[in-house]
Parts: structure tokens; sequence; C-alpha cells
């Protein structure tokens, strides 16, 4: 790669990282973690008395001139002995680091791979006033004392408990990564597409609605190839191209359950299938063709075997 091309790989990379764009899961996390290392500092430097980088980290931390701030406390907390403070601003330093160092790498992974662009997290805005809440409590927690201190820490587990949880609800499988967010896409897709349709007194377009599905997941894919997604997932249901291993993954995930049952299951699922009206399949069968194109074919049926079991809503 000419040093030109790496310039603006390295520009996109990082002006991506600055509006938190397609960072990865990694640096997400790692930024949460960094940001509770923020308010650990900011109140060892409060109970310290150390009020002057006190005031100039919350001023001109979070400004571009933010690292610059970092490197000097840093010699300042050197000469002035202050070693509470150059241990936490070398933690938020390094935290923040491997944050941006891991957002980089995944935006320039995706840059040239044509994977989907899509982020695992879409629709989760509650994540955010999580994360606010979760930092008021922990600095609460670090600047109380007794029982006040403790109820706030019991708190804080507890929302970080909620927040792990929310966060191992997308990423606990690949096909979580892709499901619950393109949904997401697809619903505000829809909304449109139903509203236009009605102005113009025309029946909704599944096909339609899938292709802008499809392009949200990959935006510089030809309408060909984008079409020849739509027609596999077409086929597979048509045909019920996945009857043989849904069916071993049922046998497989329930030993007990009697091999007729589960053929009478297929049959139904086979039904529900061929009925012209049922959508919601469509959109799942579109949905499977990208998790087969980004994970292969095995995650692919788990992610089919997922949504006859009611765990892909």
């Amino acid at each position: 790669m000419s040093g030109f091309l790496k310039r603006m790989e390295n520009e996109i990379a990082y002006k991506k990282v600055g509006r938190g764009e397609g960072t990865g899961p990694i640096s997400r996390i790692l930024s949460g973690i960094n940001l509770l290392a923020l308010v650990y500092l900011l109140v060892y430097l409060f109970k310290d008395q150390q009020y002057i980088p006190l005031i100039i980290l919350v001023v001109l931390g979070f400004t571009r001139f933010g690292h610059w701030v970092s490197i000097g406390l840093l010699i300042y907390f050197i000469v002035a002995k202050y070693w509470v403070g150059t241990g936490l601003i070398l933690l938020y330093g390094g935290i923040g680091w491997l944050s941006v160092w891991f957002g980089v790498r995944n935006i320039k992974r995706n840059l040239y791979s044509g994977r989907a662009n899509i982020d695992p997290f879409e629709g989760m805005a509650d994540l955010l006033f999580i994360l606010i809440f979760k930092l008021i409590l922990f600095g609460v927690a670090l600047l109380t004392s007794g029982i006040v201190s403790i109820i706030f820490w019991v708190l804080f587990g507890f929302v970080t408990l909620f927040e792990v949880g929310r966060y191992y609800q997308r990423l606990s499988s690949p096909w979580r990564k892709l499901h619950f967010p393109l949904m997401v896409h697809y619903s505000a897709i829809a909304g449109y597409l139903v509203g236009a349709a009605k102005s113009a007194g025309k029946e909704f377009n599944i096909k339609q609605a899938l292709h802008s599905l499809i392009k949200a997941a990959y935006r510089y894919m030809e309408d060909d190839e984008i079409n020849l997604l739509i027609e596999s997932a077409e086929k597979k249901i048509n045909n019920f191209y996945d009857r043989e291993a849904l069916n071993k993954l049922f046998q497989r995930s329930h030993p007990s359950l009697d091999p007729n049952k589960i053929e009478e299951l297929m049959d139904k699922i086979e039904t529900t299938l061929r009925n012209p009206e049922e959508k919601g399949l469509r959109i799942r069968y579109a949905i499977a063709e990208i998790v087969g194109r980004e994970y292969g074919e095995h995650e692919r049926m788990k992610y089919i075997y997922a949504v006859f079991t009611g765990q892909a809503n």
C-alpha cells in the first residue's frame, strides 16, 4: 500500500473512531472501562485536594488537546512525586490507547473486507443512559463512606450486572451481532416503505424492503448481488432447504424428544414457510443469508434454529 493510501486509511479510521463509528465491541467495552478509570482519577484528585489538575482535566480532557493534557499531567505528577496520580493517569491513558487501537484495527479490517457494516449495538440507546448512571454511582460510592458508600456500591454492582446482560444479549453468539441490529434497521425501512406505499396507493413490497435491508449491511454491494442473496433465501424457503439440518439440530438439542414429533414439527414449519403471507420468516431468511456470508453455514443453521425456537424474535 502506497504512503498516500496509508495516510488516507489512517485518517478515515481515526475520524470514525472519533465518532465512535465501526469501532467494534472490544473498543466500546474498553471505552466504558476507561471512563470508570477517569472517574476514579477525578475522585482521587478531589480527595487529595489536587484542584488545579482536576479543573484542567475536566475542562480540557475531552477536547482535541486531551492527550496532551494527559501527558502534561503525567509529567507534573512525576515531578511532584504524586504517585497515586501518576499510576491513575497511566491507567487511564493506557486503557484509552487500547480502546483507540482496537477501534482503528476493527475499522481498517472492515474497510476492504466487504464484510457487513453493522454495529452490533444498533438500537441500544439505553446503554448510554446505563453508562452515565453507572459512572454517577461509581463516583458517589468512591466519594462517600460507611453505609452510604455500601449502598452505592451495591447499586453500582446491580447496574453493572444489568449492563453485562445487555452486552451478552448482543455478543454471546455471532448471529446475535447481526440479527438484532438488522431487525432494528428493518423496522425503520419497513415503516418508511409502508408509509410511502399508502401515500402512493400501492401495496407494501417485501422484496424492496429486503433489498434495502441487505443494502444497509453492504453499502457498496451491487444490486445484482443483492438480488442473488434474496433469491437464495427465497429458494431455501420454497424448498425447505434446511429441513434435514434443522431436524438434526432439534434431535441434538432435545435427545429425549420422539423423532416422530420432530418430523411433525418439521411438517408444520414447512407449511408455515409455504404461506405467502408469512413475511416475518422471509425477513429472517434474508438475514440468515447475511449470517452465512459472514460466519459460514454452521452459524447460519444455528441462526435458523434460533428463529424457530423463539430466540431470534
